[in-house]
């Protein structure tokens, strides 16, 4: 069973984030609230919510800053098609079934439930990427492998064009330790 509460804090610099699972019986529902420091040392509160199917595929995403006008709301049908607030389709993400926000370790936890892995054989993603602080998105191409797999952890190299990282998470695939970015506080 999912934690109901996770807390990160950026392993540099001020801020925080307090993400809440709810499951239900066909969705899981996840809202968070994230508060730090961006490029240009202005203090930023994001707000997103999730809401995905009962296979961790995405079928709506909300992002806002908060106290800032302006929000992106976002649907899907689970099989690549994506529509706007108004129901216009966003052919721009068409294929993508994950998505990754700018400042959350979460959306790792995505593909990491989503897929299934064997170990070192790299599983290729194209994901909407949301830049949570300029309220954008675009289509990249992401890259999972898993590395290594004990009882309560497994390590997977994370890959988006030049950036690669590897990444520690629970047995639930919530991060723990994200380096040079994010850990998980322990609840």
């Amino acid at each position: 069973m999912l934690p109901t509460n996770a807390i990160w804090k950026p392993t540099t610099g001020v801020g925080y984030e307090h993400l809440r699972i709810r499951e239900g019986s066909n969705r899981i529902h996840v809202n968070s609230i994230v508060i730090g420091r961006m490029d240009d040392a202005t203090l930023s509160r994001i707000q997103y919510e999730i809401v995905l199917d009962s296979n961790w595929v995405t079928r709506e995403v909300s992002l806002a800053i908060m106290g800032e006008e302006g929000a992106l709301h976002l649907s899907s049908d689970g099989e690549g098609n994506w529509t706007n607030e108004v129901g216009e389709p966003i052919p721009e993400l068409f294929g993508c079934i994950d998505i990754d926000i700018s400042c959350t370790p979460f959306t790792n936890t995505l593909p990491i439930r989503r897929l299934s892995y064997t170990q070192l054989e790299p599983q290729y993603i194209q994901v909407a990427y949301f830049s949570a602080h300029e309220l954008t998105y675009r289509q990249v191409q992401q890259q999972y492998t898993l590395l290594e797999s004990k009882g309560d952890s497994s390590v997977y190299q994370y890959r988006a064009g030049t950036f690669v990282e590897n990444i520690t998470v629970d047995s639930n695939g919530l991060v723990l330790i994200y380096p040079e970015l994010f850990l998980r506080e322990q609840l």
